[in-house]
């Protein structure tokens, strides 16, 4: 009873102070720091057999994280967090430092594991304890939600959850809280909130909400525009091939694949006007793949040569069309892997040159599309989702593999989907918002959370 007052009074105090600091909207809470070495991080999880790595600058309190700690250690699951100053990460720069530690923990050893990065009041999480890469952020975002005003209730919560989760006990999704206890700290901290004038600190977390509803617009329609580029080009591709269609004669106008690639270009065009959300992109590009295909077929019958394998788009720009080879690859630090790509691109990198990389815009400037942050992980996987545990090997060690699964890639299925699964997958999953979470602002509500992710036993 005495250590639940003094968690109660812990959470009091923290929400009232962090009142405070909201309204002050001091300028240097906005002052980025970069996040801890994800080695050191993991040294301190296994040498120290300490479940919380705190940065010096975090927000949380001694008793809050007395709190965090003993949450973790009861917890039947293997859960870590490491705790950041507010401003650390965001949701476009967490999955590749959550991709980091997955990648140091794999190298310890660690496999089924759940991680959870606090930046400042806000949760990002990760497990490969689901086969559904979207399962801890689900968890996540009911714990926020359950638990708004008070981060030490809300990690039992999740913690709670996770546990069920992996006992296959649906009663981890049921929306009520379940910190056993800390529901009383939650209303005594809104109550207090209320008495201090609360009003102020739940305008704060609306403006967050608009500024990330604001983000999500912005994201959505840089995606669209690239979007745009590829249902374009390949409208060219098919208005160049029409002459030698004509050429063929009645032959070429039989060509069935021909009135497939046709009809694959106007139903993307159709699927473009009506994307509304991020994880609708998806239908969009699996149509233009499956177009590119047919397209690619048409071009060789008519041509005389032999029908193309049905493979995976080229990797390093889907725009190129199928692949014709795997080439050895790796991207600037990161691990050799196998990619497919097309011939001009196979024979540029297997003779040490750059390959045509299909780069976008983000916060103005250039980047490839698997490291422009979530917006962009629909728009993969409607390429290279048809094709199975390619995607894993492709994406490993890029920002898109860290929100997909597998330490870098793996099993967080369409855009932002929905629904969940059983015990037992990869490491990733939703680190952009949408339906499944993204992120949780313990402060004053909202949704939060990630995916999967793995390593050994200590």
């Amino acid at each position: 009873m005495t250590h639940s007052l003094r968690r109660a009074g812990a959470a009091i105090a923290a929400s009232i102070a962090g009142l405070f600091v909201v309204l002050a909207l001091s300028p240097a809470a906005d002052a980025a720091a970069a996040p801890p070495d994800a080695q050191s991080v993991v040294s301190q999880w296994r040498d120290k057999q300490d479940p919380l790595y705190v940065q010096s600058g975090s927000p949380l309190s001694s008793d809050q994280q007395d709190g965090i700690r003993d949450a973790l250690k009861d917890a039947k699951s293997k859960i870590y967090a490491v705790a950041l100053p507010d401003g650390t990460v965001d949701n476009t720069s967490v999955g590749a430092y959550i991709g980091q530690l997955g990648t140091a923990l794999a190298a310890a050893g660690r496999t089924k594991v759940t991680v959870a990065v606090l930046d400042g009041q806000t949760l990002f999480a990760d497990s490969t304890a689901f086969r559904d890469g979207n399962m801890a952020g689900r968890l996540a975002s009911l714990s926020a939600n359950a638990n708004s005003g008070d981060i030490v209730a809300g990690m039992q919560d999740f913690a709670n959850r996770i546990d069920d989760a992996a006992a296959g006990k649906r009663s981890a999704l049921n929306p009520g809280s379940q910190a056993g206890g800390g529901g009383t700290g939650v209303l005594i901290a809104l109550g207090v909130l209320a008495l201090a004038g609360g009003g102020g600190y739940f305008l704060y977390s609306s403006n967050r909400k608009k500024k990330r509803a604001e983000q999500e617009a912005k994201d959505l329609a840089a995606v669209k525009q690239t979007v745009e580029e590829d249902v374009t080009k390949f409208g060219e591709e098919i208005t160049e091939l029409d002459t030698d269609v004509t050429l063929a004669g009645q032959g070429g106008q039989h060509i069935e694949e021909w009135q497939q690639a046709l009809d694959a270009y106007e139903k993307s065009k159709t699927q473009l006007n009506a994307v509304q959300r991020a994880e609708q992109v998806r239908d969009v590009t699996q149509t233009l793949e499956d177009g590119r295909y047919a397209l690619a077929v048409v071009k060789a019958k008519v041509n005389n040569q032999p029908v193309p394998e049905r493979r995976a788009p080229c990797f390093f720009n889907p725009q190129h069309g199928p692949s014709v080879r795997d080439v050895r690859w790796a991207p600037a630090g990161g691990a050799v892997r196998d990619v497919p790509a097309c011939a001009r691109d196979a024979e540029a990198v297997e003779r040490g040159f750059d390959p045509q990389m299909r780069e976008v815009m983000v916060n103005g400037q250039r980047r490839p599309y698997y490291d422009a942050g979530p917006a962009y992980q629909p728009y993969a996987y409607g390429y290279y989702g048809g094709f199975g545990d390619i995607m894993t090997g492709m994406f490993i060690g890029t920002m898109m593999g860290s929100m997909m699964g597998g330490w870098g890639m793996g099993g967080y299925g369409a855009g932002y989907a929905e629904g969940y699964q059983d015990a037992g997958g990869d490491f990733g999953g939703d680190m952009g918002g949408g339906d499944g979470g993204g992120w949780g602002d313990f402060g004053g509500g909202g949704d939060f959370g990630g995916g999967d992710f793995g390593g050994g036993d200590w």
